[in-house]
């Protein structure tokens, strides 16, 4: 379900806050500021918050567009080769002991109530190059009081309704009526005649409270806009043969509004170099002698660009189709008043506090950190503080200079390095007992061997042993000679016969070791 669309309207050169009005696929509702003779913008915002708030309870907690009325504004240009925003604001915003520049005429003298935005920017405009900064050039710029809005925009931040993004009467009018950007006039048939030439197209709305909102855009990016005031008919002012419904007034528009209005194009299309190559013109003007129809207005319209087309859209309520129109697209295609649509709210906050807490987090921590590594410094200074008095002991017990102890210590213990004796000349290492046993034990565990006595010494081994005859002693003999492991290779024997058995004796000894191995 997409959000709705809200238009707010104002006065009073966009200073005061008239109304809303809220518009969705299928329901539409409006807002009027109480009447007061001593008119407050930031009660008029809280209470347009607090009904809107109320309306989109039952609809979402957003707003997809926001469309702020053009009152007061104003699109003209500078010279210049940086757009960014503290240099607009210097150029146009002059300071209170300054004279009023050339630049700064142009617009409407309100210091921090404006939001400037440069119109289809250079790509080099933003970060001005060496070439380009001795280069300034002339740079479209609008500027419109926002003030209401911004009230309005932190009310609904407050009452937690988001604002997906916030955008002139001019963008919406591009958004909404250029042909590239929906299937338009004409149907789908009209859209494959234009799509594939995409040229400058200029949209004129006739708003029946008495204003003419022009907006020229390129494949729905906008390249400049205007307004003018116009006279109006209220329904009994009107020919009673005229035709007209006369459930409202409608705008009266003559030959010299359209003459303005033509002038103002060919100033900008000095300035931009292009001029539209279609018109499309949405709203209902009043028939009156006075004025001019829709074939009156065409016609003075092909004075100023004489091969234009143009397209007359009969709408009653021209801004209710123009919201209409932005209410069924999915989400806002342009980035409307950056001003606006960045404002911080309770997001920002929220992400200023998170990171205010992460950065105490880890303030803690190296606070922690920087106590341990402290602690530990602590430790080693007395470490340091034992091993010095440990020293001087020392010195005192040697009776050495305390300045050259050291030296003298390190010399001593060089003296008794070089000094000492090789031990393993002397000490041999000990014989390999518990590897003899274990050859031997091989050969011994035989049933036809009785063992009596197995010694193992330093010096030799004596194993004592019952055979059961001569051929058997022989066998054992030579297995004792051959046994793999064994360390001991030179076997004296001895043979008694004892009655029915026969008592040997092998006694073997170690082989001498030069040195220990």
């Amino acid at each position: 379900m997409t959000a709705p669309v809200c238009y707010l309207a104002r006065c009073d050169r966009g200073g005061r806050m008239v109304g809303l009005r809220v518009m969705d696929r299928h329901d539409q509702a409006t807002w009027h500021c109480p009447v007061d003779q001593m008119p407050a913008v930031e009660s008029d915002a809280r209470a347009a918050a607090e009904w809107l708030a109320d309306r989109l309870s039952r609809n979402g907690k957003a707003i997809s567009r926001l469309v702020v009325d053009v009152d007061g504004g104003v699109c003209s240009w500078v010279t210049t080769n940086d757009t960014s925003d503290q240099v607009l604001r210097a150029l146009i915003e002059p300071r209170f002991d300054e004279g009023e520049s050339t630049q700064a005429s142009r617009f409407p003298d309100l210091q921090g109530e404006t939001a400037l935005q440069p119109l289809h920017e250079r790509e080099s405009a933003r970060k001005p190059t060496k070439k380009s900064q001795s280069e300034p050039q002339r740079t479209p710029v609008a500027a419109l009081p926002v003030v209401p809005a911004r009230l309005l925009i932190d009310h609904l931040d407050r009452l937690g309704i988001r604002v997906h993004a916030v955008e002139a009467l001019w963008q919406a009018i591009a958004q909404a009526w250029d042909p590239s950007m929906s299937v338009g006039l004409g149907g789908e048939n009209a859209q494959r005649v234009i799509a594939e030439t995409q040229p400058i197209v200029a949209v004129v709305v006739l708003d029946p409270a008495g204003r003419l909102v022009w907006s020229w855009s390129h494949a729905g990016t906008w390249l400049a806009g205007g307004s003018l005031r116009l006279q109006t008919r209220k329904p009994d002012e009107l020919p009673t043969d005229s035709g007209q419904a006369t459930s409202a007034q409608r705008p009266l528009v003559t030959t010299a509004d359209i003459g303005r209005l033509g002038t103002d194009w060919l100033a900008w299309s000095v300035q931009i170099g292009c001029l539209p190559a279609r018109t499309i013109i949405v709203g209902d003007p009043a028939v009156d002698p006075a004025g001019l129809n829709a074939q009156g207005i065409a016609q003075a319209l092909l004075r100023t660009i004489p091969d234009a087309a143009i397209d007359f859209v009969r709408e009653s309520d021209p801004l209710g189709a123009t919201l209409s129109k932005l209410a069924d697209r999915e989400s806002a295609q342009s980035p409307g008043i950056e001003e606006l649509t960045n404002r911080p709210g309770r997001s920002h906050r929220a992400m200023y506090v998170w990171s205010t807490a992460a950065l105490l987090g880890a303030a803690a921590l190296l606070a922690v950190g920087a106590w341990k590594i402290w602690s530990m410094a602590s430790d080693r200074s007395q470490e340091a503080r034992s091993i010095e008095g440990q020293y001087l002991d020392l010195v005192k017990d040697t009776n050495l200079p305390l300045r050259t102890a050291l030296i003298d210590l390190e010399l001593q213990l060089s003296k008794l390095k070089q000094s000492r004796v090789d031990l393993s000349s002397v000490i041999q290492p000990p014989r390999p007992v518990l590897q003899e046993l274990e050859a031997l034990s091989f050969v011994l565990a035989s049933n036809d061997i009785t063992l009596r006595e197995l010694s193992v010494t330093s010096v030799s081994v004596s194993i004592k042993a019952d055979v059961a005859d001569t051929r058997t002693f022989e066998e054992l003999s030579q297995a004792i000679r051959s046994v793999a492991g064994s360390s001991i290779t030179d076997w004296r024997t001895n043979l008694v016969q004892r009655g029915t058995r026969v008592e040997c004796t092998f006694t073997g000894t170690w082989p001498p070791r030069e040195g220990g191995t």
